[in-house]
């Protein structure tokens, strides 16, 4: 499949800058003050609309929306149906005719050239999807051993590398591939995995998904993330719905025996490792530790369980 007509390079690019929230209004204050200090130097700077989503009856979100100075309009709408993909998808249905739909979480800051380095990958490479690195941004009195873990941290690759699949943390999509591929699966709504799910039909669908080296955002890490329990928990998500993922679209007997089998295997090596690790400091522990709950996650999706983790009314498990 080729890619969709991009934009002229004399032509200004219209870009919806999508937030689905819940329950975290300060935050979500950073990172709007993060997208009004946005530069622009490798590409034409971009007719920019903010869409803020909220997931919270409540709406506890709009206040923040109608405070601060902001170069582009800030829209704020209330999306009551609960969970993650339906947010998600209200914000695409927003959007409207915009050339891009960009997403960043609540919880995150974009660093100024954070938007200008998404296009310009965009442009260099003809993508169709485009995601930059999120990095970690403790809070004051984060313990060492969660940042000597680097539970928090993900993978950095080089701009234009050819991907299989990313998330919606930090990602810029050309707004036609939601014609030809479905929105968020709202079956995901309390699970978490509905991007994954999604850039894998897109890739499965033919579309490119590059790296962007340089398009950075950071994410908050609050203490109430700090700890094991949280670390552990996100672990067992993080295999829970990648399982469900990959079984929705490959429904093979094959695909479940090998996931079966990766499963049992992260368990094992989790086992094992753990019976040494306890020698070598916290972090090695709870890495062995996290290697496990990944493991456990995976099988009980092969089960028909399904973890639901934002299933919780805390703000700290969303997003």
């Amino acid at each position: 499949m080729t890619t969709l007509d991009q934009f002229r390079p004399n032509t200004t690019p219209r870009v919806a800058v999508c937030i689905a929230t819940y329950k975290r209004p300060e935050m979500l204050g950073q990172t709007l003050r993060g997208l009004a200090a946005l530069t622009f130097e490798k590409v034409v700077i971009p007719e920019i609309t903010v869409f803020v989503v909220d997931n919270d009856p409540s709406e506890t979100a709009e206040h923040v929306c109608r405070e601060g100075q902001m170069a582009f309009p800030v829209k704020y709408v209330a999306e009551n149906r609960r969970g993650i993909a339906q947010a998600r998808n209200r914000a695409i249905q927003e959007a409207g005719d915009a050339d891009f739909v960009a997403f960043i979480d609540d919880d995150e800051i974009p660093t100024p050239t954070w938007l200008d380095e998404l296009l310009a990958t965009q442009r260099e490479f003809s993508a169709d999807v485009v995601c930059g690195p999120v990095r970690p941004r403790f809070a004051h009195g984060v313990p060492e051993w969660i940042k000597a873990g680097r539970f928090f941290h993900r993978p950095v690759y080089v701009s234009g590398k050819n991907l299989d699949w990313c998330g919606t943390n930090n990602v810029l999509i050309r707004k036609g591939v939601f014609a030809a591929v479905k929105t968020f699966d709202e079956r995901f709504a309390l699970t978490g995995g509905e991007d994954t799910q999604f850039f894998l039909r897109v890739r499965q669908a033919g579309y490119s998904i590059v790296a962007s080296s340089d398009a950075c955002v950071e994410e908050t890490v609050s203490i109430s993330r700090a700890n094991l329990g949280w670390v552990l928990r996100r672990a067992y998500q993080s295999g829970n719905s990648w399982a469900l993922c990959e079984s929705s679209l490959d429904r093979r007997v094959s695909t479940r025996i090998v996931r079966a089998m990766k499963a049992c295997g992260w368990i094992v090596i989790g086992l094992a490792s753990a019976c040494i690790s306890v020698f070598f400091g916290m972090a090695a522990l709870a890495r062995s530790l996290w290697k496990f709950c990944l493991g456990a996650g995976m099988l009980s999706a092969l089960v028909g369980q399904s973890y639901q983790a934002y299933q919780s009314s805390g703000a700290e498990v969303v997003q």
